[in-house]
């Protein structure tokens, strides 16, 4: 079992896994995927199965042939498989795409059929008994064809499969493939499988010794890489900046803003999957859509407000109304920021090593009424000197009220912060 959280990148993982084992193969493995989360509508986790085995070879081959004459059998005993639940294999395996009419023809001959079941009720009664030689006679058969080529099936999604259908799988998975050389590699959310098992069992069940049972080793998706000096970087804060590169709608010149990476690397991300990095990015997405070049003054400003806003309209939601209504708990924001107040010169080595927060922090100084910067009374010159620095990076001096620690009362910064703010509340991305 691979675990992830969702949102992880498990899918994109697999599918890159599946990739590999195929390019990389010296033993010729045949590798299957199988979406159960999309397999679940026709409720029959061991058809799903072995219909994936069986589309690895062609359709007049000995390997499919056989493989089908043994498993249906077995498919018929326990699969529980009815007139309705066929036909749905035969259209593309899901019992919903078959024509209601044709459906409801076919139920009028299931009708007149009755006398015909009934004769066949002592037959299927002495078939139930063959069910374990069956089962062996499939498994026999699975063994077989895989001594040649060795069957890997990576499965998907199950953790948002319905409950019943999850636990149908996994017990499949242990009945009739614990064959040798076919491997199953489930690529799941460990925590919401054990849920789902407790939604079936009931709450008192151990869950973690039941899904354990059917595993022999687990893979925890990391959460973190290491960078080219051997630091930690999040994946998260990783997959921000390649994603903002990768975007087709964000301009060029926007994504040379270096400043803007800088952003994900102070805040609290643990919390964030890929897929919320990919709806900040939507944000920023829409921003840059709606706005009006000729009436920008400061791009690079105006970048990193655009990216730290989406940022906290995505993550905080009482930050972002405080933000909205100019009403901002100093606490929370400098919480937000996972730093305390800024005390200059005393900080200036913070302010070189975090240049982007620094200047957040000055930005945002008067909506909290000046708590985010202090600077000592006896190094005043020095103090202020830190803040002109920063300022001059992004040519926002004019824009500067170095006394005050902040922007100045009556900045355009205020009003685009504002600017921005409005438009995400328009446009209300979906989180």
């Amino acid at each position: 079992m691979i675990d992830g959280k969702w949102g992880t990148g498990k899918t994109e993982f697999c599918f890159k896994l599946k990739n590999l084992i195929e390019a990389d193969s010296s033993n010729n493995y045949k590798v299957g995927y199988v979406n159960a989360f999309q397999a679940d509508h026709a409720n029959e986790p061991l058809l799903t199965l072995i219909s994936e085995i069986v589309s690895f070879y062609p359709k007049k081959s000995y390997q499919r042939k056989k493989l089908i004459k043994n498993a249906v059998p077995y498919l018929r005993l326990v699969g529980g498989i009815g007139l309705k639940a066929g036909l749905g294999f035969a259209f593309g395996r899901y019992a919903a795409d078959i024509p209601e009419a044709f459906t409801k023809g076919m139920e009028t001959i299931e009708e007149g059929s009755k006398e015909l079941i009934d004769l066949s009720l002592e037959s299927l009664i002495e078939d139930q008994a063959e069910a374990e030689r069956s089962l062996q006679t499939l498994k026999d058969a699975l063994n077989n064809i895989a001594a040649d080529n060795p069957v890997i099936l990576l499965i998907d999604e199950l953790d948002r499969c319905r409950p019943d259908f999850a636990v149908m799988m996994l017990e499949t998975i242990k009945h009739v493939f614990d064959v040798k050389n076919v491997q199953i590699i489930l690529i799941t959310n460990a925590e919401q499988l054990k849920a789902t098992i407790k939604h079936s069992y009931g709450s008192e069940t151990n869950s973690h010794d039941y899904l354990y049972k059917f595993f022999k080793y687990q893979i925890n998706l990391p959460t973190s890489t290491k960078d080219i000096e051997g630091g930690t970087v999040e994946n998260n804060v990783a997959y921000f900046k390649a994603t903002v590169r990768a975007s087709k709608v964000i301009p060029q010149e926007f994504k040379d803003n270096e400043f803007i990476y800088e952003i994900p690397s102070f805040l609290d991300l643990s919390n964030l999957s890929l897929r919320n990095i990919e709806q900040i990015v939507r944000c920023i997405e829409t921003l840059t859509i709606f706005e009006n070049e000729e009436q920008s003054k400061s791009p690079i400003v105006e970048q990193i407000l655009m990216v730290f806003l989406s940022f906290v309209y995505m993550m905080d939601k009482e930050l972002f109304n405080q933000l909205s209504n100019n009403k901002v708990v100093n606490k929370d924001f400098l919480d937000f920021m996972q730093c305390t107040r800024l005390v200059l010169p005393t900080d200036r080595p913070i302010v070189q090593q975090n240049y982007t927060r620094s200047l957040t922090l000055m930005i945002f100084n008067k909506l909290n009424n000046h708590r985010n910067i202090h600077i000592s009374e006896d190094n005043s010159y020095n103090g202020k000197d830190i803040l002109r620095g920063i300022m001059s990076k992004i040519s926002l001096e004019e824009e500067a009220d170095i006394y005050s620690s902040c922007v100045k009362e009556d900045s355009y910064v205020h009003a685009y912060i504002n600017h921005t703010i409005n438009n995400l509340l328009l446009f209300d991305i979906v989180k």
